[in-house]
């Protein structure tokens, strides 16, 4: 028998063979992703601390509330409390040094957020346990109530920042983040009220609950 020919019934057998093969036998899986966020409300109380000053102390707390437009997009109000003191730091360049630095506490604030997820993803543990996670970012423009030793106020205020969002389950998630405030700040300088652009680091812990809609 000619070569050809055998190259012939062997493409014509591997053709009828394909053909042949029931669709039913490829099994395509894609695991659920638990937390779903499109059209809910996130409730997150968290506490928070300043870092990156060496002056000033700042702990407090605050709640956020997020409606998620969609997954990895949502919109909302944050609005916290913080408590403010000097550190030994500052006591010494004020006592022995005699330096003139301003000192701008905010004491609360309020901003509307918006915040967006670009990163999804999963981590495999010991034990076959899944955790999954999602990376955001946000930004906001709103207010802060603020003082000085002459003055005191509400001031402009913009805040962003990049967080991690580790899920607990269909309604819960841990949520952390680091950001900034910077703010219009009014302060004396040389007897006269000028206006000065202050700021600060946050990182924060808390919860996220979310309610409505369905898993």
């Amino acid at each position: 028998m000619r070569p050809w020919v055998l190259c012939v019934i062997a493409c014509s057998a591997a053709a009828a063979r394909a053909q042949s093969a029931d669709p039913a036998d490829t099994i395509t899986a894609v695991q659920k992703r638990p937390l779903r966020q499109a059209q809910r409300l996130e409730i997150s109380p968290y506490g928070e601390m300043g870092i990156g000053d060496p002056y000033l102390q700042r702990w407090g707390a605050g709640l956020r509330a997020m409606w998620h437009l969609r997954e990895g997009l949502s919109v909302g109000v944050d609005a916290n409390g913080l408590g403010t003191w000097a550190t030994q730091e500052l006591v010494i360049a004020k006592r022995e040094l005699h330096a003139r630095i301003l000192e701008s506490r905010q004491r609360a604030s309020l901003a509307g957020f918006a915040a967006i997820a670009p990163l999804y993803g999963k981590v495999a543990l010991p034990g076959d346990a899944l955790v999954h996670f999602e990376t955001f970012l946000d930004a906001g423009l709103g207010g802060a109530w603020t003082e000085t030793d002459a003055t005191r106020g509400v001031r402009p205020m913009i805040a962003a920042g990049i967080g991690q969002r580790i899920s607990l389950g269909e309604s819960v998630a841990i949520t952390a983040r680091v950001g900034g405030n910077l703010y219009a700040e009014r302060v004396m300088v040389d007897g006269s009220t000028q206006t000065k652009a202050m700021g600060f680091w946050t990182v924060r812990l808390g919860l996220s609950f979310y309610l409505g809609g369905g898993p």
